[in-house]
């Protein structure tokens, strides 16, 4: 295996964190306040950054600029993926207390099915490069659908989905399990839109696969944070829909011009901080209609509601 200091830091680092946390939360049945969210975020992100840093010091920096370019192009296009947690939570009416387990599983699933997502990927691009520009064009389509469709609501247009209410038919298990297996199938497909756009940034496996279990392992702590500010993060999916435009651009384009890793940062981190303090200062209008995102009567311990 090549580079074998950085796969050793990367999983003693990955299974050193998911030991803690699971430690810390083991007894919890309370979500945690706003507060212990953000310092638990900010804890993931410290762990990337010192990651990112020993990729520097092994690698250099033009590997240390595309790990977190990844890094921080997967983190924003999680936001979709949180945005469903949150609507598949409020819609199958999951009790508070539960949401934990849910996601830590359902997020220790996603690590594995991307990881096998990243290896064929990888391997894809080795044996014919120019699927890169499928990659692009897709990625590019993507991005306009974002723009267009800003509006909309992800996660609830994902719960009405025709598939997800056939597995409400078809489907006889612990009403739990039956919201895992929503959110790990709604994961694969946002995975499609993320996973080519960080292979647009680097096509090193350890990159690719670092960078993307990093973002996703913080998504648990983050989500609590989104939960609590969904509703002033109006303009996100313009940055979002940008951001995609721009890497799938640089897919197409990039044997005539050649855009350095260090641009697409700088470009991507611009982006999401001026969409960012945009919907910070700028607050949406209030919609006419109840907001899907309300939340939804709570249930019995019994478990969610079809």
């Amino acid at each position: 295996m090549a580079h074998p200091w950085l796969w050793t830091g990367l999983f003693a680092l990955v299974l050193g964190a998911i030991a803690l946390d699971l430690g810390v939360h083991r007894h919890q049945h309370k979500p945690l306040t706003l507060e212990a969210a953000i310092g638990w975020s900010f804890l993931w992100i410290a762990l990337s950054v010192a990651f990112g840093c020993l990729v520097w010091w092994r690698r250099g920096g033009g590997a240390a600029t595309q790990f977190f370019t990844a890094y921080l192009l997967e983190k924003s296009l999680s936001f979709d993926n949180l945005l469903v947690f949150l609507v598949v939570f409020r819609r199958f009416r999951v009790p508070e207390g539960e949401r934990h387990r849910v996601l830590t599983w359902g997020i220790l699933g996603a690590l594995v099915m991307r990881g096998l997502m990243i290896f064929g990927g990888v391997k894809l691009l080795s044996f014919w490069h120019p699927i890169i520009y499928l990659f692009g064009a897709f990625l590019a389509y993507s991005g306009v659908q974002t723009l267009i469709h800003r509006d909309d609501d992800g996660g609830k247009a994902i719960v009405d989905r025709a598939w997800v209410k056939a597995l409400c038919r078809v489907v006889k298990v612990p009403p739990l399990l039956f919201v895992l297996i929503i959110i790990e199938i709604s994961d694969l497909i946002f995975a499609v839109d993320s996973i080519p756009a960080v292979l647009g940034v680097s096509n090193d496996f350890l990159i690719v696969f670092s960078s993307n279990v990093l973002a996703v392992l913080g998504l648990r702590a983050l989500y609590l944070v989104v939960e609590k500010l969904v509703a002033r993060l109006a303009y996100l999916p313009f940055g979002i829909g940008s951001i995609l435009i721009l890497i799938g651009a640089k897919m197409c384009l990039d044997d005539v011009v050649h855009v350095p890793s260090w641009v697409a940062l700088c470009a991507t981190m611009g982006i999401l901080i001026v969409t960012a303090a945009v919907s910070l200062i700028k607050p949406p209008r209030p919609a006419t209609t109840p907001s899907p995102l309300a939340p939804a009567p709570r249930a019995a311990p019994g478990g969610p509601v079809s």
